[in-house]
């Protein structure tokens, strides 16, 4: 007799087999693994479990790895989980759950991102009641694969699956499409009887006029607009995307702009996104509030409509939506961007990087280490610090032999740690290259002679040239109309609807949007969802980074 038991993990549901055995044969601690397990105490139970796995509890060992990696699995230890699942399939082939346990080793896989590992670990699964539960898995997350390249090395690995093939066929459509591609999707549609849908790919169409909803929180009431200090740089972005617009018009290009008031409030924004007047748009921007963001581009992706968060760098709000895009440089391009610049323009090719333990800063420090290693470089230190209990980064910076450093990374836009960093680095008139957040800048204790001074690089993704003759001859125009100078939220209103515009006028609308390499913009340095691999990215590709020369901050990699 078996007993199964069902534990959801991530979405997907996890079937475990235990063989059913008498009181008498239980082990103490298998049953107290089972118990901490069902109450949820992770890892009290991997501790109970971890001593069963072993040889001293062979007799129970196969149902104590499994359980052990479920438990590491629900609190995301993706390598203690796949360690263990690794022993348990290898050295117990014969276990009546291997099949649970292949496809649970699969998943922990996938969330490690060795997709070729978990496609591999789900191949021995033959149980047909596992059947959709490994298709539906598989389809999760190869749609999440952001590599076309990758994705085309696993079909290769991988020629006779069908559920990998419909899903790059589904890839495909979302915009990875070039008419290189065709051949190979004929033969896909041939060879797996795929819906014949997929080769009628539609033509953008070129139209008169475009039509662009903008969902923000205007606070509208029966008096008009309230603005206050909450939501003035609503207004400001607005106006930014009106004056876009309007520039816009002077090159012959008709862009209407329909303004929804949204607040946060999810009702709202799902009675906005659901009138029949939506289908018409050829873009939609906003909402900025991040549930009512995520609950809209579901919404838009059901209806085929192309959306823009305007103010989002966190590119993994867009994973399986085509259809969102986000006007920022997320995070994750930040880092990758900066690690490329590094490698490619220092001589020495290592990295010390030193990062605030805030989401953001993590996912920067992140995303450098992995690019810059790729490249070939070598991270020899990477050091995680917390600012809200001490700024005083001097002992770790102390610990490092700057000598042997190609480029220091301090990723925090704390102003406590900036300052701390710049004193230590002044006492040594050290002149290492030193990337920071561009938010060191606006520091008040830190003065421009000092920043000039050392070896700094600022990450800048929204820097502005004030001193450009555009931006005077905006800035301008844009006071004598408002009565107020432009804001940098004014600017981001106006750089999203002005290249946004100018690639309906390019390419047409179709959906998903198809856009440009990365281009000088107007005031921004640079924006463009080309990658360097040539596929389509949902968010800005550029990076401006900034150098401090005689007191003028210069691009020091622009766009050519």
């Amino acid at each position: 007799m078996k007993k199964r038991i069902v534990l959801a993990v991530a979405g997907f549901a996890l079937c475990w087999n235990v063989q059913a055995q008498t009181n008498a044969d239980l082990n103490i601690s298998l049953q107290n693994g089972k118990l901490l397990l069902d109450q949820q105490k992770y890892e009290l139970a991997m501790a109970e479990l971890l001593p069963l796995t072993g040889t001293t509890g062979k007799t129970f060992a196969p149902d104590a790895a499994y359980l052990y990696s479920v438990a590491a699995a629900k609190q995301k230890k993706w390598a203690e989980a796949d360690k263990m699942l690794t022993k348990l399939t290898a050295e117990h082939s014969n276990w009546a759950g291997l099949a649970d346990a292949h496809f649970l080793h699969g998943q922990v896989l996938f969330e490690k991102k060795e997709y070729l590992r978990a496609l591999n670990a789900l191949r021995p699964i033959k149980d047909a009641s596992l059947e959709k539960e490994v298709a539906a898995m598989k389809r999760h997350y190869m749609l999440q694969l952001p590599d076309k390249t990758t994705f085309q090395y696993l079909m290769r690995q991988f020629p006779e699956d069908a559920t990998l093939a419909q899903a790059y066929a589904d890839k495909l459509m979302s915009g990875w499409y070039t008419e290189k591609d065709r051949p190979q999707l004929e033969a896909m549609v041939r060879q797996f009887n795929l819906n014949r849908d997929y080769l009628k790919r539609p033509e953008p169409v070129k139209k008169q006029a475009y039509n662009v909803a903008v969902l923000l929180p205007f606070n509208v009431t029966a008096q008009g607009v309230r603005v206050d200090k909450k939501n003035l740089y609503i207004t400001d972005f607005y106006a930014g995307l009106l004056s876009a617009r309007d520039s816009l018009q002077r090159q012959g290009v008709q862009v209407n702009v329909f303004p929804y008031d949204t607040s946060n409030d999810t009702a709202q924004v799902r009675q906005v996104m659901e009138l029949p007047e939506i289908a018409s748009m050829d873009l939609v921007i906003g909402p900025i509030y991040k549930n009512n963001s995520a609950f809209a581009a579901k919404i838009a992706q059901q209806r085929n409509i192309n959306m823009v968060n305007p103010f989002s760098d966190d590119v993994e709000v867009t994973k399986g939506n085509p259809y969102l895009y986000l006007m920022e440089t997320s995070l994750a391009t930040q880092g990758r961007q900066a690690a490329a610049y590094a490698y490619q323009t220092f001589p020495k090719k290592t990295a010390a990087i030193v990062f605030d333990s805030e989401k953001n800063d993590t996912t920067f420090a992140g995303s450098f280490r992995r690019a810059y290693t790729a490249l070939g470089g070598k991270v020899v230190a990477f050091q995680k610090i917390n600012s809200k209990t001490s700024g005083n980064v001097q002992g770790v910076l102390g610990a490092l032999n700057l000598k042997d450093v190609g480029v220091l990374v301090v990723q925090s836009t704390a102003a406590n740690v900036a300052t701390s960093a710049v004193g230590f680095l002044e006492q040594r008139a050290s002149k290492v290259p030193v990337m920071v957040p561009q938010a060191w800048l606006e520091v008040p204790q830190l003065g421009l002679d000092q920043l000039d001074f050392l070896e700094l690089y600022f990450t800048a993704p929204k820097f502005i040239d004030q001193e450009s003759p555009a931006v005077q001859t905006f800035k301008r125009a844009y006071t004598n109309r408002y009565k107020l100078p432009p804001s940098s939220f004014t600017y981001s209103g106006f750089e999203l609807l002005h290249y946004f515009g100018r690639q309906l006028r390019e390419f047409g609308y179709s959906a998903p949007p198809r856009l440009s390499e990365v281009r000088p913009a107007l005031f921004y340095q640079g924006i463009g969802y080309q990658t360097s691999a040539g596929n389509q990215a949902q968010d800005n590709q550029y990076l401006p980074i900034v150098k401090l020369e005689n007191g003028r901050l210069l691009v020091v990699n622009p766009v050519l």
